[in-house]
């Protein structure tokens, strides 16, 4: 689980009950602490998992894709599935994205795609292929003022695109996930074990 910006490794723990019992949950903290004056009308605490302020593009992301890339192989262990809230979910876009053979699959929780991935040639996203085989679950807030849901509509036109199986989801509540969302997290990912196996 990938918390979203000025998040640790516990801001995601009410969603740990939303995890079917056959996973294995980890959520790392992200290495870049936040100092005064780094995400002026953001934040000024906790964690980022880039320097840029929001909202950031890929190429901000490639030092965590690299950080996560490594970890995920240290793991050694399969099917992977990412969760994201907002700049998580948006790292959990540009990582499966860009390594999609070692993400089984991504819930996207009121996250966006990384600013040029939405306006790639397509030549770097090109196919099914480059897609996590379970594909996206995708999560929104209709009234999110933090990330607007249209960000969420794009995401999930441009995955459809390539042709990756999405399926989107969204309900009132804010920069948050309505309680009706945490049940699609269990179902999702309940079909997609059972698809993996």
């Amino acid at each position: 689980m990938l918390h979203g910006l000025g998040g640790d490794e516990h801001s995601m723990s009410f969603f740990t009950r939303s995890i079917p019992a056959a996973f294995t949950v980890i959520s790392p903290r992200a290495p870049i602490a936040i100092e005064p004056g780094m995400f002026p009308g953001y934040t000024d605490r906790g964690y980022s998992w880039v320097r840029s302020v929001p909202p950031p593009d890929r190429v901000s992301f490639a030092p965590a894709i690299d950080l996560l890339r490594g970890f995920i192989q240290s793991l050694k262990c399969a099917p992977v599935f990412l969760m994201g809230f907002s700049q998580g979910a948006a790292l959990s876009y540009a990582l499966s994205l860009a390594e999609p053979e070692l993400i089984a699959g991504v819930i996207a929780l009121a996250g966006f795609l990384p600013n040029e991935a939405l306006h790639s040639d397509r030549n770097e996203v090109q196919s099914k292929d480059t897609v996590p085989p379970q594909g996206y679950l995708i999560i929104h807030s209709i009234d999110d003022q933090i990330v607007p849901v249209q960000r969420a509509h794009h995401a999930r036109d441009f995955l459809q695109a390539l042709g990756a199986p999405v399926e989107y989801h969204a309900y009132p509540g804010g920069h948050k996930i309505a309680a009706q969302g945490v049940k699609d997290i269990t179902r999702w990912l309940e079909k997609a074990l059972d698809r993996a196996q």
